[in-house]
């Protein structure tokens, strides 16, 4: 998810095209090219071809660019980043207009993108090319709509100059106080910028289980949460690079390294009902430390947690199997994760992700660059009745959030379209299955 670190740093890069021309794709190419990409989406190259960009400013998660002709007429873009969504901002000279742009990831580069706008950069026949791709363009937007949102949020803004936390203080306090932290904390309106990855380590620094209704927290626990909030956003946006995970996707406490780590998608709910139902839009997969993170610790009692002396007892939270191997394994198919060139250091564990027969079974790779390691990480799974390798999923339920199952491919619920339940296979990974992925594992691989 993009949060509002990456938010507010695409921000920062569309400076360059404020005050700059927009013009429709150019038609100037060198000798023997292949012609200009066109702008996209393909309407807007009619709708704002000739006008100024007159702003461009970001509001927690989205970034509004403002045009205007003759400083009469302004209309709003607005960009929302999603998941997965990545902005580039280059100048070009129009020989090299049709050529891909630099500092993008390939999977990306060659996709289309989202959004292309061409401005022109003073100098005839240079241009500034903003792109996005895996992004939301909604046009129009009312300019005016955008500018106040901005100037009632910017002081609740994770990200902004502007910040204020005890504005925040007073907006959890009088609207969210019958929310569940977690969700307080990604409503858009209340914290602006918060995404789950800030709102999962900002609750674990604080010591605070995200299941805790907000009425229950004591002053001083909300105002800890909103401090840390601030700090892990501000040096996210001061590296570009979020900081360190002591919970998130982890399978062990980085604070305690006790195998407490909770896994389960909440949200979306008031008082007793954490299941997401009441906005699903708001449910998340949430990790916390049992341990650090008691649900009903009072102030002294958090102020006093020691790290648990059974680390490897799990905690009952389906863990234990990952990271504490109770038999050795002597499985002859088991995949040997040892890249013949770089060794083991530079092994790592993913997902076929592409449609296919051997699609979401998890394979070993090698980190470097240009290495063409590859070695299948499910050799000592069962088959389904379906004939195919059964493929690793972990639960993200109350009950049993964090437990790793094997199930068959064709049911799984996470493929695109997929309503199918496939031939039903379903077990509980033993250790067998995850001794040997244990130090590469992670809950969202």
């Amino acid at each position: 998810m993009v949060e509002g670190p990456g938010a507010t740093r695409n921000g920062r890069k569309v400076q360059a095209a404020v005050g700059k021309h927009l013009v429709a794709t150019p038609s100037v190419s060198s000798v023997g090219s292949a012609s200009n990409p066109p702008t996209l989406p393909h309407h807007l190259e009619g709708e704002l071809n000739g006008r100024n960009l007159k702003e461009a400013f970001t509001v927690g998660k989205e970034l509004f660019l403002i045009f205007t002709l003759n400083e009469e007429v302004d209309e709003g873009v607005r960009l929302h980043f999603g998941m997965n969504g990545s902005l580039n901002v280059r100048n070009v000279k129009s020989t090299d207009l049709h050529k891909k742009p630099s500092g993008v990831p390939p999977w990306k580069r060659n996709n289309t993108p989202s959004l292309r706008l061409y401005f022109v950069n003073g100098i005839p026949l240079n241009y500034i090319i903003v792109e996005a791709w895996e992004t939301t363009v909604t046009h129009p937007v009312s300019a005016t709509s955008a500018r106040n949102k901005m100037i009632d949020l910017t002081s609740r803004d994770v990200c902004s100059t502007l910040f204020n936390a005890q504005d925040v203080f007073t907006t959890i306090r009088q609207t969210g106080n019958n929310l569940i932290i977690s969700d307080a904390l990604l409503n858009q309106v209340i914290c602006p910028g918060v995404g789950n990855i800030i709102k999962i380590e900002s609750l674990h620094t604080s010591r605070v289980d995200p299941r805790r209704i907000v009425s229950t927290l004591t002053d001083g626990e909300l105002r800890r949460i909103i401090r840390h909030s601030r700090k892990f956003s501000m040096d996210w946006l001061k590296s570009g690079r979020a900081g360190k995970k002591n919970v998130y996707n982890q399978t062990a406490c980085g604070t305690c390294q006790g195998m407490t780590v909770k896994m389960q998608k909440i949200g979306g709910s008031t008082g007793d009902n954490l299941s997401g139902k009441g906005h699903a839009f708001m449910s998340r997969v949430t990790f916390w430390c049992t341990a650090c993170q008691p649900l009903n610790a009072s102030r002294e009692d958090v102020g006093s947690l020691k790290p648990p002396s059974d680390t490897s007892s799990g905690l009952g939270n389906g863990t234990e199997a990952i990271l504490a191997p109770t038999k050795a394994i002597t499985n002859a198919d088991r995949p040997q994760a040892h890249c013949p060139q770089h060794g083991q250091k530079f092994i790592k564990l993913c997902r076929v992700r592409k449609g296919g027969q051997n699609t979401l079974r998890i394979f070993f790779t090698c980190k470097r660059k240009g290495c063409q390691y590859f070695c299948w990480a499910d050799g000592q799974f069962s088959n389904c009745k379906c004939g195919k390798k059964a493929i690793l999923r972990v639960s993200k339920t109350e009950r049993s959030g964090g437990r790793w199952f094997l199930c068959c491919a064709s049911g799984d619920k996470s493929s695109k379209g997929n309503n199918s339940n496939g031939c039903g296979h379903f077990e509980w990974a033993k250790d067998e299955h995850l001794a040997y992925l244990s130090p590469l594992l992670t809950p969202l691989l």
